[in-house]
């Protein structure tokens, strides 16, 4: 059946006066729910756990683009009439919330043509041929398909000329597709499961928190077809193994995901396979998943993932999220400059950067916890071991210029294995050089300062560093490796911890 878009509705704020609360029958607190009691209930769901615009679809399939205070008032007698004979409170926030219970849309967007959000808050003639029309009104159908009344498109829904809003949206979006009754996922590449190593949609930034966050999800493929039987494809056993192998993700975390500082390595090697149109969504998109507070505001460029990755190191206590190499951030050398840095591992290193499976209250004991981002730069304790450079083979003459090369680091004690690594050839110059060992057994009170213990046979996360004159503070800089670096020991060893600043 056709829909007809209307004109969006706006009311005055939501308001409860004396006269409203006085015609309610006063009860007890453990008794049935007054009009005041549904009212402040529906109020507190929709301005804190719903969008701040929905899509109305009526019964006979008009819709029509909607805000809050109108979503109140709209629904107000229904939720009256279906409240008012509970005869407990307990109840009322559940059935308030299947009342309003809505739709999210998942999606790739087009490069024109998609519904925005001021088309749809004027009334004119929608039943156009448009492709992202189109789009939206089959996925309202299908919304209507799961019982609800409501729907929400990140296209349309958002009044992106307020900054206040799309604030609000980008912060509080993860919430919004976790509390949806359904997510409908709309795969423009795919006919079947088969499809997906080609589909664009797994490769977007935004769409990996559209599939981590929702408990409920369906896919279907370029003509609206299901790609499933399912209801839901997070309870469909070749659903998630076709999403697990595309994605890299587990099924443990298709289905059980939690938004953290839990295992924050891994979340970036996920985000890693995904592009975003502009940069500073890199950033932006992992707001959610990593359930981190960040002020969005586009035109910083790359200065949106320094400060991502400031705020997780100023609040996470794992050491792999320093477990990275490649290119650092062009505004703090010890960050790095995208995901894809968590992705330079080899298989020397795969072993001791496994996830954290078992969460425990305590600071790890594993290296430094407290490790801190400072005006001097990262404040990190590490087994700091002073290392020789031994002269890398000079280059031939007329050969290729290369910007990298292999050095190898020997050690004047005899209980390092040496080190080698390829970093960037700048880098050379350094009078002085050394390794840092972050991953150490720590103290077990926890505390600072102390010794680190190191196990023979054991590989160690490590940083190679350079010192010269020239460094700042007469400190030690962070080398630029292609990949993270290993160390071992050849017995056991105690070593007094060092304060580094990088």
């Amino acid at each position: 059946m056709a829909l007809h878009w209307q004109t969006t509705l706006t009311r005055p704020s939501v308001e409860f006066d004396a006269e409203d609360e006085s015609s309610c029958e006063e009860v007890d607190q453990d008794g049935a729910p007054t009009e005041a009691d549904i009212m402040a209930v529906t109020a507190e769901l929709v301005f804190n756990e719903m969008p701040s615009h929905l899509i109305y679809i009526s019964d006979d399939y008009e819709t029509t683009l909607i805000d809050r205070e109108t979503l109140v008032d709209l629904f107000r007698p229904e939720l009256i009439s279906v409240c008012k004979d509970l005869v407990s409170k307990d109840k009322l926030f559940d059935v308030v919330r299947q009342k309003l219970r809505y739709a999210a849309l998942s999606h790739r967007w087009l490069s024109v043509g998609e519904p925005t959000f001021q088309e749809m808050s004027v009334e004119r003639n929608h039943q156009s041929t448009r492709p992202g029309l189109i789009k939206l009104r089959n996925f309202c159908q299908k919304a209507r398909e799961y019982g609800c009344r409501l729907a929400w498109s990140d296209t349309c829904c958002i009044d992106k000329k307020s900054s206040a809003e799309l604030d609000e949206a980008i912060r509080a979006m993860f919430k919004w597709y976790r509390n949806a009754e359904i997510c409908i996922v709309f795969l423009a590449d795919s006919s079947s499961i088969s499809d997906f190593s080609e589909e664009v949609w797994f490769q977007r930034g935004w769409t990996l928190q559209e599939l981590l966050a929702p408990p409920r999800i369906k896919f279907y493929g370029r003509h609206w077809d299901k790609l499933s039987h399912s209801r839901n494809d997070k309870e469909d056993h070749s659903m998630l193994e076709a999403l697990s192998h595309v994605t890299g993700i587990s099924r443990q975390n298709l289905l059980y995901f939690s938004p953290g500082l839990v295992d924050v390595r891994e979340k970036m090697i996920w985000a890693s396979k995904r592009r975003t149109t502009r940069v500073e969504d890199i950033a932006y998109s992992l707001i959610g998943i990593l359930n981190i507070s960040l002020n969005v505001a586009y035109g910083e460029g790359e200065r949106a993932f320094r400060r991502l990755m400031e705020a997780i190191i100023q609040a996470c206590r794992e050491w792999q999220i320093l477990a990275w190499a490649g290119p650092h951030s062009p505004f703090q050398a010890s960050v790095p400059r995208s995901p894809l840095a968590y992705c330079a591992f080899d298989e020397a290193s795969t072993s001791i950067l496994l996830p954290n499976r078992y969460i425990t209250d305590r600071p790890s004991k594993l290296g430094d916890p407290f490790f801190t981002m400072t005006k001097r730069g990262l404040e990190l304790e590490v087994i700091l071991v002073e290392m020789m450079l031994q002269q890398p083979a000079p280059r031939r003459p007329g050969g290729t210029q290369k910007k990298t090369q292999t050095i190898r680091l020997i050690s004047d004690s005899a209980d390092f294995f040496d080190v080698t690594a390829q970093c960037d050839i700048t880098f050379l110059p350094f009078s002085q050089w050394a390794v840092a060992i972050v991953n150490y057994r720590a103290h077990d009170s926890g505390k600072r300062g102390g010794v680190g213990k190191l196990k023979p046979a054991n590989d160690y996360l490590c940083f190679i560093l350079g010192s010269s004159i020239h460094s700042a503070h007469g400190g030690w800089q962070k080398v630029e490796t292609q990949k993270i670096v290993t160390i071992r020991t050849m017995r056991e060893v105690y070593q007094r911890v060092t304060t580094v600043w990088l």
